[in-house]
Formats: C-alpha cells, sequence, structure tokens
C-alpha cells in the first residue's frame, strides 16, 4: 500500500482539479485528463478517494492553492494547469481569471530575489553543448520548469492585458 505524495504535492493536485470547474463545465476531456493522473501518480488511498471527490464536487480553488507549500510544485501546478485548461479547447474567461487570481498570489508569495538566483543556476546547467535542433526545442519549451512558467504566463498576460 502507497503512502502517496506529501502534503504539498496532494495539494498541487487538488488546486488542479479545483480548476477544472472553474467555469462550472467539468468537459469529458478534463474528467479524462484528471482520471488519467489518478492512474499515473502513486497516491494512497485515502488521497485517492478524497481526489476522486474532487473531480465531481468543485472545491475553493483559493483554499486548496494555499495547502501548496513548495514553491517548486507551485511551479508545476502552472505547467500541469496550462495542459488542463486547454484540453477541451477552451480557455475561457471564469478559467483565465481564476490562473490570473492564483498567479498573483504566486508572486506576492514568492522571493524575486531568491527565484531569480535560482534561474540563473538553473539556466547555466541545462545550457545545451550545441546549439539545439527543433526537436529539442519542442520538448523542452513543454518541460521548461520556470523558463517554461514564466514564458507561458508571459502569453497569457499579452493577452489578457490587450483586453484591458
Amino acid at each position: 500500500m502507497s503512502e502517496g505524495v506529501d502534503k504539498s504535492q496532494f495539494y498541487m493536485w487538488r488546486t488542479l482539479f479545483a480548476v477544472a470547474h472553474a467555469d462550472n463545465v467539468v468537459t469529458d476531456e478534463e474528467i479524462s485528463f484528471m482520471a488519467q493522473i489518478l492512474e499515473d501518480v502513486d497516491f494512497s488511498d485515502a488521497q485517492t478517494q478524497i481526489l476522486k471527490d474532487d473531480i465531481i464536487n468543485a472545491k475553493n480553488v483559493e483554499d486548496m492553492f494555499a495547502g501548496i507549500t513548495s514553491e517548486n510544485d507551485r511551479v508545476k501546478f502552472f505547467e500541469f494547469a496550462r495542459d488542463l485548461v486547454w484540453v477541451d479547447g477552451d480557455f475561457g474567461s471564469e478559467e483565465q481569471t481564476v490562473m490570473i487570481k492564483l498567479y498573483q498570489t504566486h508572486m506576492k508569495d514568492t522571493n524575486v530575489d531568491e527565484m531569480i538566483g535560482k534561474i540563473s543556476l538553473q539556466l547555466e546547467d541545462d545550457q545545451p553543448t550545441q546549439r539545439p535542433d527543433s526537436e529539442y526545442m519542442a520538448t523542452s519549451s513543454r518541460k521548461g520548469g520556470v523558463r517554461g512558467f514564466v514564458s507561458a504566463f508571459g502569453q497569457w498576460f499579452k493577452g489578457y492585458e490587450s483586453n484591458d
């Protein structure tokens, strides 16, 4: 029997499942996405039951997000959330509003100076020895860690700001 994931990771997934309810419609694609997570991640039985309930019953997104205590788990959340909100082909205004609010909360709670230091080290360590080919670029942009996070939200905010 698995002990499951740690509390911060668990709340990362709970927040993700709560985002699926942001537009008050949970599509078949979103349900499939969440069901796949339940199969792929080694949750405990108790965690699995809670997440199954989260698929059916909407939870408060901000409360769930507050449970993500690890900065790395928050970054991962935004990466997975990007995939979730687009899985049904529609990134609706309600989902956009929720994501912007969570991003603002994240940035308020983030020590930017510390993050810049980590990014600098990550960029130095991640530099390929050769010029990357297009396959590398496509793969790395999907997995991009902090770089992918910054890039994805830069694109989201450009679209959001142009609507003001």
